[in-house]
């Protein structure tokens, strides 16, 4: 996570800095230097992603997965009392990564095959309803905020073990998600800047659609010319 990190930030930091007059927001040099410490765009995931590997790697080591799950509840519970940064994410999101580790994909089968499982989608409406009326308090939203990421998150798995595997595009998307997360900025962005000042179109509908499969289908053409090329491995 930690190449692709570093590489990427790089790759898209650059092209917006050379680009900042035709998009929304404005990079420096100042940004480019600081990425090793302070993450641009949606790679602050990775960043925190890497972070919660580490500390994973190093409670498995001390402690059984039990207790390093206990650990994850309690950061989990704590996170709205920190105030640097790169803590608040991590102490939302180590719990979840756990969690996954600890439901390996037997147990977590074994579960959701059960029928009542669908209840899982009203729970998760619900959730996010009552969630939605808590949003000016801190704590009971944040709380409530990790009720309803437990809930998707089982959603989620739900809708995928009852897909299985006849829908091989998604699972095709799911195998290359990488590619399209460290991506699809640079492909959603470049087809925006096409539409908006080469091509007059402003229509909202028309940005949203084609943004949004450029934004999935470019990285994948990407990932293929690569692998034509060989040089796959050296861009994740």
């Amino acid at each position: 996570m930690l190449y692709p990190y570093l590489l990427w930030s790089l790759i898209q930091g650059g092209i917006m800095l050379v680009l900042s007059s035709y998009t929304n927001g404005q990079t420096t040099w100042s940004d480019i230097i600081k990425i090793p410490i302070e993450p641009i765009a949606q790679f602050w995931f990775l960043y925190v992603l890497f972070l919660i590997t580490l500390l994973y790697f190093i409670g498995r080591k001390i402690a059984p997965a039990s207790y390093v799950l206990v650990l994850g509840f309690i950061l989990l519970c704590i996170a709205p009392l920190l105030n640097f940064w790169v803590l608040v994410p991590l102490a939302q999101n180590f719990f979840f990564f756990v969690l996954g580790s600890v439901m390996n994909k037997q147990r977590l089968t074994t579960i959701l095959v059960k029928k009542w499982n669908f209840i899982a989608i009203p729970l998760y409406l619900l959730v996010n309803v009552v969630l939605i009326q808590f949003i000016g308090n801190k704590w009971v939203h944040h709380f409530l905020w990790g009720l309803a990421a437990v809930c998707g998150i089982y959603l989620i798995a739900f809708i995928c073990v009852k897909l299985k595997y006849n829908h091989r595009f998604l699972q095709y998307l799911g195998q290359h998600s990488m590619i399209i997360f460290v991506a699809h900025i640079l492909a959603a962005s470049g087809v925006r800047i096409l539409l908006l000042n080469i091509f007059g179109i402003e229509n909202v509908f028309v940005h949203l659609l084609v943004g949004t499969l450029a934004g999935i289908l470019l990285p994948l053409l990407l990932w293929i010319i690569c692998k034509k090329m060989k040089i796959a491995r050296f861009i994740l």
